[in-house]
């Protein structure tokens, strides 16, 4: 099951790194404003070896990721995790630590997701702070108080939570989304 976490977890990470290697801004294969029209004659006439040369160490990085996918999941690191239960609902946050970036796992009851996370400030109702994390479209909030710890749903309930190991993280993953 490890091995299975891992996976989507650097799936995940991976998919995030290329949507934002590949997105936005001028191409590389573009040609820059030449100064005069020689310049830009020979930029034209070099263009399409330079976008061959591009194709082809694009297509031997993804050899090299996929060779690397085992590799690399070693890579993954767990760092903390909270769970809690409504009585109806599952709520689990994990955070991990890789080379290419910090993710999360997030189960709000319903949905689930891994990816890169964001962090946002709220408060509950009587004004307790809380951390809100977000992956993807799915958000979870939690806060500490004092040795106590707190999972806040999206209707902003306060359940009391279990700070996880690993090991437990791992094990009660596989038990929820079986």
């Amino acid at each position: 099951m490890k091995k299975k976490l891992l996976t989507v977890i650097m799936t995940a990470a991976l998919s995030v790194s290329m949507i934002c290697a590949c997105g936005g801004g001028k191409s590389a294969s573009e040609p820059a404003p030449a100064a005069d029209k020689a310049q830009e004659e020979t930029v034209e006439e070099e263009a399409p070896a330079e976008e061959e040369a591009a194709e082809e160490e694009a297509a031997e990085e993804e050899v090299a990721e996929e060779s690397g996918d085992a590799e690399a999941a070693s890579d993954v690191t767990y760092v903390d995790g909270f769970y809690a239960n409504s009585g109806n609902d599952d709520f689990m946050i994990f955070f991990y630590e890789t080379s290419a970036g910090d993710l999360a796992y997030v189960n709000d009851g319903t949905n689930e997701a891994v990816a890169e996370y964001t962090v946002e400030e709220a408060a509950l109702d009587d004004g307790t702070p809380y951390l809100v994390v977000t992956v993807g479209n799915v958000t979870l909030g939690y806060y500490e108080d004092g040795e106590d710890i707190y999972i806040v749903d999206n209707d902003g309930n306060a359940y009391a939570a279990a700070q996880l190991s690993e090991d437990e993280a791992e094990e009660l993953h596989s038990m929820v989304t079986e």
